[in-house]
């Protein structure tokens, strides 16, 4: 009876030190949304993620309709015209150290602080019908959840449109490389989304992408294997604009947990949810690219591999690069 007895009393203590314990944490979080420095945390934190996307959602755009040759078509006039499609997959480093930070102050665990996420999309070429400038299109859209490892509740999603075109200063001769200089524009939208039980955290994105690039490339047979390759480089300066809204909020349990530990305390709380945008002044934040690789050629397949790096975000925490492999049937 003795030994029940102390097991019944010690079991009250526990469960009093727990409960003790979840009070003291609700009332420090209604201590941080009274006084303001949540809000100013999980806003900080959702401000530089949104920014972030502002620089790495375009290194990401500009990297899905690569080619290793500097113009597909013909400086005179071509019949039938040079044509080529297929499917480019990727990926782009991308720093999420503030939303981890905002998803953290939120209770939000295992939002990582930096992935790579990846993309996939269709392309199309078309060069040399009458003018020596080709011009290339490119789609995505894609729900990359599943794709992302994230110990957090996590989604993302995708959608890309993209447009260029190069002109010809130079065409691939027995000796001389393929030149050219082109223009792109791009419009990329999407989400980010972590979430638990209690706390959610969402930020759309709007990031519109103008270039111009200079690609250097040369085409090398080997004759007896029908089997070529084209080593390529560029540069490319890329300017964006963008608009990227963010919000976040409590829900579920913990909103009568909080309101009662403010309560407690005889705070007075703000709504238990904010939102707010990063955006740009217009199109701006020049950045320079260099981007290379390869592309291998067998009748009328090339498989294609390149690498692209922002020489303003090398190394750090941003440490902006990207990879793709692209599969193409040309004519």
């Amino acid at each position: 009876m003795k030994l029940l007895k102390k097991l019944a009393a010690a079991s009250i203590l526990f469960a009093s030190a727990v409960s003790f314990t979840f009070a003291v944490d609700y009332g420090k979080l209604a201590t941080s949304l009274a006084d303001g420095s949540l809000q100013k945390t999980v806003g900080n934190g959702l401000n530089d993620f949104g920014d972030s996307l502002g620089f790495s959602v375009p290194q990401s755009a500009v990297q899905q309709n690569v080619y290793a040759e500097a113009f597909i078509g013909k400086v005179f006039p071509a019949v039938p015209p040079h044509f080529a499609v297929g499917f480019n997959t990727g990926f782009t480093h991308l720093n999420t150290q503030g939303l981890a930070d905002a998803a953290d102050t939120l209770g939000i665990d295992g939002v990582k602080s930096d992935l790579y996420f990846p993309v996939l999309n269709a392309d199309v070429r078309i060069g040399g019908v009458f003018l020596p400038f080709d011009i290339g299109f490119s789609f995505m859209t894609l729900d990359v959840s599943s794709m992302i490892p994230m110990d957090a509740k996590f989604s993302a999603e995708f959608l890309t449109f993209a447009v260029d075109a190069r002109y010809a200063l130079l065409e691939d001769g027995l000796i001389t490389p393929a030149i050219s200089v082109g223009v792109g524009y791009s419009m990329n939208s999407g989400s980010f989304n972590a979430s638990n039980s209690d706390a959610e955290t969402n930020i759309d994105y709007d990031v519109k992408t103008l270039y111009g690039q200079v690609q250097i490339s040369k085409t090398l047979n080997v004759p007896v294997v029908k089997i070529g390759f084209t080593p390529f480089i560029g540069l490319r300066g890329v300017i964006s604009n963008y608009s990227n809204d963010w919000s976040w909020k409590y829900k579920g349990e913990s909103l009568s947990k909080i309101q009662d530990a403010a309560k407690i305390a005889k705070l007075s709380i703000p709504a238990l949810n904010g939102d707010g945008t990063a955006s740009s002044d217009g199109f701006g934040g020049f950045q320079p690219q260099v981007y290379g690789g390869v592309g291998f050629n067998f009748m009328l397949i090339q498989l294609t591999a390149s690498v692209c790096a922002d020489l303003r975000h090398v190394g750090g925490d941003d440490n902006l690069w990207s990879g793709a492999l692209s599969l193409r049937a040309k004519l």
